[in-house]
């Protein structure tokens, strides 16, 4: 059967349609059970109070309330609205719609309210009246959705926007403050005309921006950092630190710089509780260069101060220090005013045996170049009273050539042998190495070795410790010398000559006694000296020994 006013299409019962005009639902159209149906089944929550009623008790909740709130229409009907609200209900959004209802005004808030479990959520409220035939406000309806999701992403957005503020203000402070210690370092290392210089200036820049520094020197035999400039709260004293011994040290200033130095790379540590000082936090910054390490700067900082990109620019300070230091360095070689010496110790080395097949000890008096290979003198101790031929065969067992025997009967005898070229020879070329000395006593041969740069000097003794069997680093260190003139070289060994012995030098050369033929004869010299004509020779030698060991030793 059809309804007035509706016509069937395909089984569909629509409103009718005038022709020519449109016309939209009213309750003429809509009946009762449609209208309160759509409100039953409608996906947000309903609410309708009674607005003449004191308090304004619900009279209507619908299914999506109950689902969002937990709440059924038995306990929700008679009550006001407001159990839904809590510890958590902000008064401002409350305050909001009691102002609208004072004004019979609709409004929209959104508020914390609290499911019948306890559980909190974001509730979306609209409110608007409705009023009756004389145009009072009888009731208010209310709307109300579930937004919890909705507000914790925008809650997440704007966390997330206040981060990348927070972490934008902190690293455009990080970036001001670190780049006035940037340039502070790099006008110090430009400027320093020395290492101590260098040093001092760079720990006072480093000290300004954090809470201090020191920075220390790496002795690589000993394997120990020893600190030589300090500027602010430093924490108590720092002596000597033991790379090997730093980890079961328990300080983390120790722990830090061992580390840097070991791996190359910047090191953080907190600085414990129980430990002395104002900060709470340590970085150790190794300083290296090419293969060598110089040392490392220990800069002390509270523990906000070491930011996520603080690490690359401490970085960057250390290799701009080494850089320092190797261009003061560069100049001092350049002036000669110095030179790293070192020794290194080698076990089963041929001049070891030598020495032990013989029961003596070996000094390196001299380097002779006048054969197919380099010859090395050696004053032996211990060795009086062996005869050449045990000498020879003493070499031939260890594999060093003995070229020859002087001043065999002597307490001290010189041996002349040559040893085959080895790897260490190789490596005295590729860092411009020289040899200085040889000391062989019980089976072990002692080379002293002098390189001009210290980046060189500690190349070479790294790759001679990896490469050469048995090879020990016993000393290093860097030696200061005095450049020294020709003339002032002339004048030092004129003042080692007796007058006797410079008149004797003087009358040889001038006199022609020194070319061959001579060109006068020492009885002649001597008689002009009024002495011996042996007496003259013993003055000529002595200053002649006496201008050789200058030149020798030098």
């Amino acid at each position: 059967m059809t309804r007035p006013g509706l016509q069937t299409d395909a089984g569909t019962e629509r409103p009718a349609r005038a022709s020519g005009t449109v016309t939209s639902a009213s309750t003429e159209t809509v009946d009762e059970a449609l209208k309160t149906r759509a409100m039953d089944e409608a996906p947000v929550g309903i609410t309708v109070a009674d607005a003449t009623q004191p308090d304004m008790p619900l009279i209507y909740v619908n299914a999506a309330f109950e689902r969002m709130t937990g709440y059924s229409p038995s306990y929700a009907v008679g009550r006001n609205c407001r159990f839904l609200q809590g510890e958590a209900t902000r008064e401002k959004p409350v305050g909001q719609m009691r102002a609208a209802i004072e004004d019979d005004e609709a409004t929209t808030v959104e508020l914390r309210n609290y499911r019948r479990s306890g559980e909190l959520f974001w509730n979306e409220v609209t409110i608007a009246p409705l009023r009756d035939d004389a145009g009072e406000v009888a009731y208010y309806v209310g709307f109300q959705q579930d937004v919890t999701r909705r507000k914790r992403a925008e809650q997440a957005a704007a966390n997330r926007a206040a981060r990348i503020e927070h972490e934008r203000v902190a690293q455009a402070r990080l970036l001001e403050r670190l780049d006035g210690v940037v340039a502070d370092v790099t006008e110090a290392v430009t400027r320093a005309s020395s290492r101590e210089d260098l040093r001092q200036e760079v720990v006072r820049s480093i000290a300004d921006t954090y809470t201090g520094a020191w920075i220390g020197t790496y002795d690589p035999a000993t394997e120990a950092i020893e600190p030589r400039a300090a500027a602010g709260e430093v924490g108590p004293e720092t002596g000597r630190i033991s790379i090997a011994t730093a980890d079961s040290d328990g300080q983390s200033v120790k722990r830090a710089v061992a580390a840097a130095i070991d791996s190359r790379r910047v090191q953080l540590e907190p600085i414990g509780p129980d430990e002395e000082g104002e900060a709470s936090a340590v970085a150790g910054v190794p300083l290296y260069f090419g293969g060598a390490v110089y040392g490392v700067i220990a800069v002390y900082a509270q523990t906000e101060a070491f930011r996520r990109h603080e690490r690359d620019v401490l970085t960057a300070l250390g290799r701009t220090v080494a850089l320092g230091i190797n261009a003061l360095e560069s100049q001092r070689t350049l002036r000669g005013e110095g030179v790293v010496e070192f020794e290194l110790a080698f076990r089963g080395h041929p001049l070891g045996s030598f020495a032990e097949a013989l029961s003596c000890s070996l000094r390196h008096a001299g380097t002779v170049g006048d054969r197919d290979e380099r010859s090395l003198l050696f004053e032996t101790d211990g060795a009086a009273g062996v005869d050449a031929e045990r000498i020879r065969a003493a070499g031939e067992a260890a594999g060093v050539t003995v070229h020859a025997v002087l001043a065999a009967e002597t307490d001290v005898p010189v041996i002349e042998v040559s040893v085959e070229e080895t790897e260490l020879e190789e490596l005295l070329r590729e860092y411009s190495g020289e040899v200085c000395g040889w000391a062989v006593e019980e089976n072990v041969a002692v080379v002293t070795i002098e390189v001009g740069r210290e980046a060189l000097a500690r190349s070479l003794a790294t790759d001679a410790m990896e490469q050469l069997p048995d090879a020990d680093l016993r000393s290093y260190c860097r030696r200061e010398q005095t450049r020294q003139t020709p003339r002032g070289f002339a004048a030092e060994i004129e003042s080692q000559l007796t007058e006797r012995q410079r008149a004797a030098l003087i009358r040889a050369y001038t006199s022609g006694y020194l070319e061959w033929p001579h060109e006068t004869n020492g009885e002649e010299i001597a008689d002009s000296m009024g002495v011996t004509r042996s007496t003259f020779h013993q003055h000529l030698r002595a200053a002649q020994r006496k201008i050789a060991t200058a030149i020798f030793e030098r």
